[in-house]
């Protein structure tokens, strides 16, 4: 009778375990933590050549000799003799790895500036002078040269844009040129009327703008009229006939006095 029931209670057993066992088994699985993923490496950045000329890679988590080879495209012996490493060899994380050499980076030159000082203001408004004279155009070009003197005579007058008469003036012939001055910058008419016996052979009416500060010159070009020139050819005629009138008569005087004293004496 007791050898049934230990058989009995033999074959009942598993079944009663299993349940248990199963459980046990499913709360570790619950209770044990998640695997973790593998890392991924980085994606390459492809570097740019130093200042020494060395094309460097900074290793990165997951990288391998032979990955930085495939892409960067360095065939990995050459990346072993640049390295003096071996293919398999483990890569220490942030480590330089020398992919090749190029051209050296030049930096670019730093560009500097000397201040410049502020630019003074232009006065809009201010001064200036304008001299004026009348020459001699012997030669007719109404340009001055140094063998043309000066005339004396006539009058120049200098006026605004507006007709406003700002001064006049007539020459003696010595001082000039002659300067209206401190006058307002702005528009001008400077004319003139010929000195007397005298033709204008340039403009006699000369507009200008004058400037701040400026000095502008104008010189009125004359020459001497044909009816004073004939004037004058015959004025000095006439003095060389009565010159020679009078010596003349001096002459025949003395021929008078000398024929005398010949026949008193014979």
């Amino acid at each position: 009778m007791t050898h049934k029931k230990t058989g009995l209670a033999m074959r009942v057993l598993p079944w009663v375990m299993l349940p248990l066992v199963l459980g046990a088994l499913h709360s570790l699985a619950l209770a044990a933590p998640p695997e973790a993923p593998a890392p991924q490496p980085t994606a390459f950045q492809t570097p740019t050549p130093g200042a020494d000329g060395r094309i460097v890679y900074i290793i990165q988590s997951g990288d391998t000799l032979w990955r930085i080879s495939a892409v960067s495209g360095v065939p990995l012996d050459q990346l072993e003799r640049l390295n003096n490493i071996s293919r398999d060899a483990p890569l220490s994380l942030g480590r330089e790895l020398v992919l090749g050499f190029g051209e050296a980076a030049t930096a670019l030159p730093t560009l500097a500036f000397a201040a410049s000082p502020s630019p003074t203001p232009v006065a809009l408004t201010g001064s200036g002078d304008i001299c004026v004279e009348f020459f001699d155009d012997l030669n007719g070009d109404a340009s001055r040269q140094e063998s043309e003197g000066l005339v004396a005579g006539g009058q120049i007058v200098v006026a605004r844009a507006d007709g406003t008469q700002v001064g006049s003036y007539t020459p003696d012939g010595t001082s000039e040129p002659y300067c209206f001055a401190q006058l307002t910058s702005g528009d001008y008419n400077v004319a003139a009327a010929a000195p007397e016996g005298y033709n204008p052979t340039s403009s006699m009416n000369t507009p200008l703008r004058l400037e701040p500060g400026a000095k502008a010159y104008v010189a009125f070009a004359v020459q001497v009229s044909q009816q004073q020139s004939s004037s004058a050819s015959s004025s000095r005629s006439s003095s060389l006939g009565i010159i020679g009138l009078v010596l003349l008569a001096a002459a025949g005087g003395l021929a008078f006095y000398l024929s005398r004293q010949t026949r008193q004496r014979g």
